[in-house]
């Protein structure tokens, strides 16, 4: 676990609360908007936003995931939309939160 990971959890540790991971997938429904909800959620408080990275057959993810990654994959996505995803999301506040 990184630096960063491990300091999320020991601040929630010490605050005697749950860490708040947000989930989102790239590219759902299109780039542009998921990287907004992702910017979205630090603003609300999330503690770490996870980028999920949508694949051609993620079948042990559930028929929600399923089909976001669908939809993102038929509308284009690509993997350096993730990296502008991290990109933003880490432009979005000071990360890990204080």
């Amino acid at each position: 676990m990184g630096s960063r990971i491990r300091e999320v959890f020991a601040r929630a540790k010490s605050e005697d609360r749950a860490v708040l991971v947000a989930y989102l997938p790239i590219g759902y429904p299109t780039v542009e908007t998921s990287i907004e909800a992702m910017k979205a959620v630090v603003a609300a408080g999330a503690d770490m936003v996870e980028i999920g990275i949508p694949y051609s057959d993620p079948l042990m993810d559930g028929p929600v995931i399923q089909n976001a990654a669908n939809v993102a994959l038929t509308g284009g996505v690509r993997l350096r939309d993730t990296f502008r995803a991290a990109a933003a999301v880490t432009e979005a506040g000071e990360w890990p939160r204080r």
